[in-house]
């Protein structure tokens, strides 16, 4: 019972650490995305900046949305690799 309580007690600690840890960003683009292309480009390049968990698009909202671990990235590393293919990025 003793190991039960306590593997319960790790997995709750586990859990809120997780929580904690992601962030989620908002921005908007220039140049403005205007194509299928332009959402693909975006999702298969920023998902190799460091702590991604999650990137989805919206053309029709011009909005870029990036789950991330905090601990592992931050914006600046975003406005980065947003320049490394052609954008710049602003908080929405």
């Amino acid at each position: 019972m003793k190991n039960l309580l306590t593997a319960f007690m790790l997995m709750l600690a586990g859990n809120s650490f997780a929580q904690t840890a992601a962030d989620t960003l908002v921005v908007t683009t220039q140049p403005q995305m205007h194509c299928q292309g332009c959402e693909n480009k975006i999702k298969n390049n920023i998902r190799f900046v460091k702590g991604t968990k999650q990137i989805s698009t919206s053309l029709e909202e011009q909005k870029v949305t990036i789950v991330y671990n905090s601990k592992k990235a931050n914006y600046d590393d975003f406005v980065a690799a947003f320049k490394k293919i052609g954008y710049e990025i602003k908080k929405k």
